[in-house]
C-alpha cells in the first residue's frame, strides 16, 4: 500500500525510475518484495516506543536548549532574512545556531551544504572552521568566512577530510537520506560515526523520530532514520535535541520562545536530531 503521490512526486519518479527499471542508466533503486502492498504507507506508523521513551527521560535537556536558544534571541531576530526559507527550518536553524555558541566547535564538518552552512558560518563569528562536502555546492557559500567547500560526494572526497574531529566538534549530516550499501549514509552511520571521539557533536537532518516520515514526503522513499534508531538504542549517544518531537511534546514551551517569532513557511518542517558521543 502506497501513499497518494502529488503529481511533482508522481512525476519525478517516473523520470528517475523509468531508466532505472529499463537498465539505462541508475537513478535509485527497485527493490522487489512480493508482500510490498500489505505494508502501512509513508506516515501511518504509530510513533517508536523506545525513542519516545528516551527522548522523555531527556526533556529537561531538551527545555535547556530552547533556553539557549531564547539566550541567542536577538542575534537571531537580526537573522529573519535567512531563516525565511523551507530547506532548513527555524526550529533547526535556532537550535544549531545556539549549539554552536554555546559549544563554540573549532571544526565543523558538513556533509550537505547550502542554509545551514550560513548559519553556522554566522554562529562561529569566525572562530572555527566549516569544511563543507558536497556534490553540488551553492556557489556563495564558498565566500563565507571560515568555509572550504570539497566539491565532491562523500564517497569520492579524500578519507582525510572526515578526521581530525575532536571533542566538541560538529559532524554536521544533510546527506542522501538513502541508507543503502556504499550510500553516503551507511559510511556516515556505520564507519565515521564508530571513530568519532567521545564529545563530539552529531547533527542529522531530516529525522523525524519518534515518528514516521510525514505522508507528503513517502515519494522521497527516505530510509535514513531506520538506522539511527538502532544506534540510539545502543545508548552510545545522548540526544541533545530532537525538533519533530519536541514542536509537539513541547508546543507550550516553543509558543513562548523566539522561535514562535521568526519566519516560518507552511511547507517547512523541523526535523534536527542532536546527539553526542559518548
Amino acid at each position: 500500500m502506497t501513499a497518494k503521490l502529488s503529481l511533482r512526486g508522481r512525476w519525478r519518479r517516473f523520470a528517475l525510475g523509468l531508466p532505472t527499471v529499463l537498465g539505462m542508466k541508475p537513478r535509485g533503486w527497485f527493490i522487489p518484495h512480493r508482500y510490498a502492498p500489505l505494508l502501512p504507507p509513508p506516515g501511518a506508523q504509530p510513533p517508536y516506543p523506545a525513542i519516545e521513551q528516551l527522548f522523555e527521560s531527556r526533556l529537561a535537556d531538551f527545555t535547556a536548549v530552547l533556553d539557549a536558544v531564547d539566550a541567542q534571541a536577538t542575534a537571531l531576530e537580526g537573522l529573519k532574512t535567512l531563516l525565511d526559507q523551507s530547506w532548513f527550518p527555524s526550529l533547526d536553524a535556532a537550535v544549531a545556531y545556539a549549539l554552536v555558541r554555546d559549544r563554540k566547535p573549532r571544526r565543523i564538518v558538513e556533509v550537505g551544504s547550502g542554509h545551514s552552512t550560513r548559519l553556522l558560518s554566522k554562529a562561529l563569528g569566525g572562530l572555527g572552521e566549516i569544511l563543507a562536502i558536497d556534490p553540488a555546492p551553492r556557489a556563495d557559500i564558498a565566500d563565507l568566512p571560515g568555509v572550504r567547500v570539497v566539491p565532491s560526494t562523500l564517497q569520492a572526497a579524500p578519507p582525510e577530510v572526515l578526521d581530525g574531529l575532536q571533542p566538541g566538534d560538529v559532524l554536521f549530516i544533510d546527506s542522501s537520506h538513502i541508507l543503502m550499501p556504499g550510500s553516503d549514509v551507511d559510511i556516515l552511520l556505520n564507519r565515521v560515526l564508530p571513530k568519532l571521539p567521545a564529545g563530539a557533536l552529531i547533527h542529522i537532518h531530516d529525522v523525524f523520530l519518534p515518528y514516521d516520515y510525514p505522508a507528503i514526503w513517502g515519494w522521497r522513499a527516505y530510509n535514513e532514520q531506520q538506522g539511527v534508531m538502532p544506534l540510539l538504542a545502543t545508548g552510545a549517544y545522548t540526544p541533545l535535541f530532537a525538533s519533530a518531537w519536541a514542536e509537539r511534546r513541547l508546543a507550550d514551551r516553543l509558543a513562548s520562545s523566539v522561535v514562535a517569532r521568526l519566519p516560518r513557511l507552511p511547507d517547512a518542517l523541523p526535523a534536527s536530531l542532536w546527539l553526542e558521543k559518548r
